[in-house]
């Protein structure tokens, strides 16, 4: 009975040697070779306006754990430059060719495309059967990056799934030779990444952009254009469309707008190439618009401009630029009298005639978005050339508006005084205005006979 149990003991550890063996001596691999041949997968040249470039990967499976598993793609390293300039997402592609499976299941037979991020492209049957499958790699342009030569890595890492097996990473190396053919090039007047309009002077209320497509693209194309956000100052003000305009001139292949056209957050054709998409060149002018309800300051937002092509459809990003506008304070006061001074003179005075009449037209221009006030400063009494004085009595003034949005504070006849007194107040968003001023001199029967005057200064504050 002793010897049976011993036996057993014995027969027990034997089962666990062999299946520690067994376990140890698992096949669970993943070779990943480039359909042409050799280790690496090389693109060599590609052109950014050619056709699409693919490349097929053969991908081999080997596992006898009995347990399923699938096949994780990441991204280690983007095609680079040696400048740290590297290709978008949008470059490079990838599926699995339909059929070329056997037990499981193929993730990406459609085309997608090629990110830092984890990408399954494969997940085996229940059984976890061996299985082999090709993947097709491609590029494809326009590519918006310089010519030459980009490098990158994909990692392949085979992951058993509710298994205690380790998983297997190979890693493959990608290479390309970017061959610039044709481009589009976007570049201002004085060589500045920004678009610089100011309203201080006339020379300064237009800029332009000279767009250059060299090499031609082989077929039809549009180059539009979009604001990143609306004009935008510190302030948190915010510019109309109609503020600036744009239009294109000089293009001989292809046309675009010859009239004045707002800017807007819509993506806009400025350019639609011919049937050919030949080289070309134009000028885009930016030139200020409408001002009359813009305040004052800096305002600033960011110009895209995108080639979009119908065959294969798509569009993407060609370059950049900032705008930046800056609209001048205007903040002064313009007085019209009769005599084309500020000096009020009513000429010819006779005792007991009739009451004479002076008028003043008043205009304010104001961008400061404040209020303000106007204020007259008579600095003496109506005098004649001797020193006579008319009595104040018998000088008076009232306002009168004119499409006016303020306050007029004198809409009645009242005294004119000598110093200063406010004739008008704004309204609260400091809008530009305009009034009228008009003086009236009775004469008293005791006046002596001539010509009477004063002088007056009008002022514009803010509030």
């Amino acid at each position: 009975m002793k010897q049976l149990r011993r036996f057993n003991v014995i027969l027990v550890i034997f089962v666990l040697v062999f299946a520690a063996a067994k376990d140890s001596s698992a096949v669970f691999n993943i070779s990943v070779s480039p359909y042409e041949g050799g280790y690496d997968l090389r693109f060599g040249k590609v052109s950014a306006v050619g056709p699409r470039i693919n490349k097929e990967v053969v991908v081999n499976i080997n596992s006898d754990i009995g347990k399923q598993y699938q096949l994780v793609q990441r991204l280690l390293e983007p095609l680079t430059n040696a400048q740290g300039i590297s290709l978008s997402q949008n470059n490079f592609f990838v599926y699995a060719l339909r059929g070329t499976n056997k037990y499981g299941t193929l993730a990406v037979e459609q085309e997608v495309p090629v990110f830092l991020g984890r990408t399954i492209l494969y997940t085996s049957n229940s059984s976890g059967l061996p299985d082999s499958f090709n993947l097709v790699y491609n590029l494809k342009g326009p590519f918006d990056v310089p010519a030459g030569s980009y490098r990158g890595r994909i990692a392949f890492t085979l992951e058993p799934i509710d298994a205690m097996q380790e998983q297997v990473t190979v890693i493959l190396n990608i290479f390309a030779e970017i061959e610039i053919e044709s481009s589009i090039e976007i570049k201002t007047i004085t060589g500045s990444r920004t678009i610089n309009l100011n309203s201080s002077r006339e020379d300064t209320s237009s800029a332009d952009a000279l767009i250059e497509i060299k090499g031609g693209l082989g077929r039809s194309f549009r180059i539009l254009q979009e604001l990143s956000q609306p004009l935008i100052s510190q302030e948190g003000e915010e510019l109309t469309y109609e503020a600036v305009n744009f239009l294109i001139g000089e293009a001989e292949k292809g046309s675009g707008p010859v009239q004045l056209s707002p800017l807007s957050l819509r993506r806009e054709v400025i350019y639609s190439s011919g049937p050919r998409g030949e080289p070309d060149s134009f000028v885009i002018t930016y030139a200020l618009g409408d001002l009359s309800q813009a305040k004052a300051g800096r305002y600033k937002t960011n110009i895209k401009y995108f080639l979009e092509e119908t065959i294969p459809a798509q569009i993407n990003l060609i370059d950049t630029y900032d705008l930046e506008v800056e609209i001048e304070r205007i903040f002064n006061i313009s007085v019209e009298t009769e005599l084309g001074s500020g000096i009020i003179a009513f000429q010819n005075l006779k005792p007991g005639e009739s009451p004479k009449s002076y008028e003043v037209a008043i205009q304010i221009k104001s961008n400061v978005g404040k209020q303000y006030q106007v204020t007259q400063n008579v600095l003496s009494e109506l005098v004649n050339k001797d020193g006579q004085i008319i009595l104040q009595k018998y000088f008076t003034l009232r306002t009168e508006g004119v499409d006016t949005k303020g306050i007029i504070k004198f809409p009645q006849k009242a005294e004119v005084k000598k110093g200063d007194t406010a004739l008008f107040i704004s309204d609260k968003k400091g809008s530009p205005d305009s009034f009228k001023v008009i003086y009236e001199l009775t004469c008293p029967s005791d006046v002596r006979a001539g010509d009477y005057s004063t002088s007056v200064v009008y002022s514009l504050s803010e509030i």
